[in-house]
């Protein structure tokens, strides 16, 4: 699903319609915005939960003992060069294999800016048509899944919660929402309003006020595309113009995931913490690249798991029966990434739409006019 989503996200990219200034921009400050949130993430949440968070002491749990701190006895600038050297795909086949996502999401990315996305005509062309189709089975493999996954994240709750100590268990896994939550607030209420306040020159109370219904929309249906016709109307009930609320809150639901970009870096922090592994300076560096690109990638349908694991594949995180804990609050994580996702399309649209809403205007005015100077020529 990463590997497809990413693919169509390059293409969405290329086809972006209107102006090709307000389409880099749009796409630039959806990726700003994710950076940022990434950057907080690691500045607050990683200290936060390394001096916070318990290592818990569980039989179970064997891969600190064997896992060690290899990679942390790894220096600093051979670990990122390794990175930029593992970006290049040697076998995507044994990549995909063996969870090595990082050069499998640069050959995706690759392929989606290269592939030819239209015919002529204006049709997709067969292998975007084969795309699709392979993402429509993946999707419904993967509802299909989720229907039964509770019974298997019950049953991987229940096998460490036999083993560990339920107290501690429960405090480590309230440190780490309460934490994520504290930054997803920051996030929100002082970087989003700055953005809202200088940038589209909005007053953020009445503003937040007609977001409230898209808030709660996303709160109740973990799902930043099931959310979009509400976000929509909230846009319009700000004013926003037709024609950028359109095109900034569709894409906004498929590449913007500033709150799934703060996940990804607590998640990693979380589980080393707990299993007594350092989340140095290599894991960060490393995580906050998987967040990065797992962020774009990420599917706008609910469950962040997935993902999660290819975030903690890329840094090297060993996966084990503590990541059935985070699973198993993974519903609420999942709640307030959505809320963030949104939050921030909103603002991000606003801005937009400031810049760039009476200029698109002008240019649909001017091509109405051409084509009609045509028709009467004809």
């Amino acid at each position: 699903m990463v590997i497809i989503s990413m693919i169509m996200a390059m293409v969405h990219m290329r086809q972006l319609p209107g102006s090709r200034k307000m389409a880099f921009t749009l796409v630039g400050m959806y990726m700003s915005t994710t950076v940022v949130a990434i950057i907080e993430a690691n500045a607050f949440g990683v200290p936060f939960i390394t001096n916070v968070v318990k290592e818990l002491d569980a039989s179970s749990i064997q891969a600190s003992e064997e896992y060690g701190s290899s990679v942390e006895d790894v220096k600093f600038i051979d670990a990122l060069l390794g990175v930029f050297e593992n970006m290049t795909p040697e076998n995507i086949i044994n990549d995909i294999a063996t969870s090595d996502m990082l050069p499998v999401i640069v050959a995706s990315v690759v392929f989606g800016i290269c592939i030819k996305a239209q015919e002529d005509d204006g049709s997709p062309t067969v292998t975007i048509k084969l795309i699709q189709q392979i993402n429509d089975v993946v999707v419904a493999c993967l509802m299909a899944v989720m229907k039964v996954a509770p019974f298997g994240v019950a049953s991987i709750v229940f096998s460490t919660a036999a083993t560990v100590d339920i107290e501690e268990a429960g405090k480590a896994l309230a440190w780490y929402l309460l934490g994520m939550w504290a930054v997803m607030l920051f996030h929100v209420f002082v970087f989003y309003t700055a953005i809202l306040v200088i940038g589209a020159g909005r007053n953020p109370f009445p503003y937040y006020k007609n977001l409230i219904p898209a808030v709660l929309m996303a709160l109740g249906m973990s799902s930043s595309m099931a959310t979009l016709p509400t976000t929509k109307q909230c846009a319009a009930k700000n004013g926003i113009r037709a024609e950028v609320r359109d095109l900034a809150l569709s894409l906004g639901a498929t590449i913007n995931m500033d709150g799934s970009g703060i996940a990804f870096i607590f998640i990693p922090c979380w589980l080393c913490t707990v299993q007594g592994i350092e989340f140095g300076a290599t894991k960060i560096m490393l995580s906050a690249i998987g967040a990065m690109v797992c962020s774009v990638g990420a599917s706008p349908i609910p469950s962040t798991g997935g993902v999660a694991l290819v975030v903690l594949a890329i840094a090297g995180v060993p996966i084990n029966s503590t990541f059935g804990l985070i699973m198993a609050v993974e519903f609420m994580g999942d709640r307030s990434q959505t809320m963030v996702n949104v939050f921030g399309d909103s603002v991000i649209v606003a801005v937009i739409d400031k810049w760039f809403g009476q200029s698109i205007i002008d240019m649909e005015t001017a091509e109405k006019k051409v084509k009609s100077d045509e028709d009467v020529a004809v």
